[in-house]
């Protein structure tokens, strides 16, 4: 017999195993490009970060690339309460789109050069 829940309680909300995994990947590739830029093995090839990490340091560096994670992720969060269907479906080709472009750029710069 299944014990009923006061409607009055809110029920915990877990994150999506997708924001997770999109967590996790941006967590490894910005501690492996600070590592990367700190022995001074690699320079930053996006524009952007470039700028920023020319501009404010690696402090900035840092926070462009975890504010560019994490406010997008907060949004899907927020937003599959509504569409949980089609935010699971796109965090899922953002987590493919994310390996496919760091994979790419891997291979270009330390394969075909």
């Amino acid at each position: 017999m299944e014990a009923k829940q006061d409607p009055t309680t809110k029920q915990a909300r877990h994150v999506l195993p997708e924001s997770i995994c999109l967590v996790l990947i941006g967590g490894l590739d910005l501690v492996y490009t600070v590592y990367l830029l700190a022995v001074h093995r690699a320079i930053e090839a996006n524009p952007l970060f470039s700028k920023t990490l020319h501009e404010y340091g690696i402090e900035g560096f840092i926070g462009l690339k975890a504010l560019l994670l994490a406010v997008p992720l907060s949004v899907a969060e927020l937003a599959r309460g509504s569409h949980p269907l089609f935010v699971r479906r796109a965090l899922r080709v953002c987590i493919a789109l994310y390996l496919f472009i760091y994979l790419y750029g891997f291979v270009q710069v330390n394969l075909l050069r």
